[in-house]
């Protein structure tokens, strides 16, 4: 689903559930959306200039979910399971945002610098403009290989790349490897990185112990 943005009405809703600790309720039984944001919280709104009005017959309303981590490939399927419609099977469960941890199953995926950053950069831009099922997918998390500079690093954050995936899926994941350096860069940049630790979940992920974690310092 290509993004096109629309006004939304929630109607004679029960309870709306906030989010916030401290205000866990909020006063109102309307919720309008403009442009993918909450415009309006309140009591009999009107919402007759609404492109899409439901009526949500007095059930509670929460925020959406997030999915912290998850490995998507390209577009809504994911060859590990060789499930399509995977990310908006997860709106189904209330997760409304999906974070990539790393493209890492994408088949014939490279391992070359140039390679990973073409990877990075085409997630990157592909799902600011894709919504499998109404889903905001942050994807994109380039994998740490050998090579990358940080010249690398200023081009994808230009390009849109805001996440390093979980380091350790890339042949470098650990200082005398570079990277500790590469994260620096990231953080310079903008970048937000995450890192594998303990045992692994593919034959090819080494084991990261917490000295690895703490001398990388994602």
């Amino acid at each position: 689903m290509v993004v096109d943005m629309v006004s939304i009405a929630l109607t004679n809703i029960g309870k709306i559930v906030t989010g916030d600790i401290e205000n866990p309720l909020a006063e109102g039984d309307t919720i309008i959306v403009e442009d993918g944001k909450i415009r309006e919280v309140g009591r009999g709104l009107n919402v007759e200039g609404c492109d899409q009005v439901y009526d949500c017959s007095g059930m509670t309303v929460t925020p959406g979910l997030i999915d912290s981590h998850a490995h998507i490939a390209i577009g809504d399927f994911t060859p590990r399971q060789l499930t399509i419609n995977f990310i908006e099977s997860e709106m189904h469960g209330g997760v409304t945002s999906m974070i990539s941890a790393g493209e890492v199953h994408v088949p014939g995926r490279p391992r070359d610098a140039a390679g990973v950053k073409a990877l990075a950069i085409l997630n990157a831009k592909a799902f600011q403009r894709f919504r499998p099922g109404g889903v905001k997918v942050l994807g994109g998390a380039l994998i740490l290989e050998p090579g990358l500079t940080e010249k690398d690093f200023e081009e994808m954050a230009r390009e849109g790349v805001r996440l390093i995936g979980e380091i350790g899926l890339g042949k470098v994941f650990k200082p005398e490897h570079g990277a500790a350096e590469m994260v620096r860069w990231a953080r310079k940049y903008g970048i937000k990185s995450m890192m594998h630790t303990g045992g692994t979940s593919l034959a090819e992920v080494p084991v990261i112990t917490a000295e690895d974690v703490l001398a990388v310092n994602p």
